[in-house]
């Protein structure tokens, strides 16, 4: 159950080794720090810009449209950019899908 204070995640498929998730953020709202064991996430911008950062200060930033794939066993969080409401398409692909709780990293 999530509550007005997380990203709503609305899962749209699953099958063998596969979740498809529609994930909102709102303003000021973030995916935690994470990784995730086998799987990889494939994000697909669907409005506002989606600001990913991972491990090492990197950043991708995808527009409406723009994909990134996200390696198992890279830490990162997602979020709009300068904490703008965003929504996007995440595939999680490889295995069984895990969430691995990080804590933020120090940069």
């Amino acid at each position: 159950m999530t509550t007005s204070d997380e990203p709503r995640r609305e899962v749209l498929a699953t099958a063998d080794g596969l979740r498809v998730q529609l994930v909102t953020v709102g303003r000021g709202q973030r995916i935690p720090w994470h990784q995730h064991t086998v799987v990889s996430d494939t994000i697909v911008a669907v409005s506002g810009v989606v600001d990913i950062e991972m491990a090492e200060a990197q950043h991708q930033r995808l527009q409406p449209g723009e994909r990134w794939t996200i390696p198992p066993g890279t830490p990162h969080t997602v979020s709009g950019l300068l904490d703008e409401p965003c929504a996007f398409v995440n595939l999680h692909s490889g295995g069984d899908y895990d969430f691995q709780p990080l804590p933020p990293p120090v940069i």
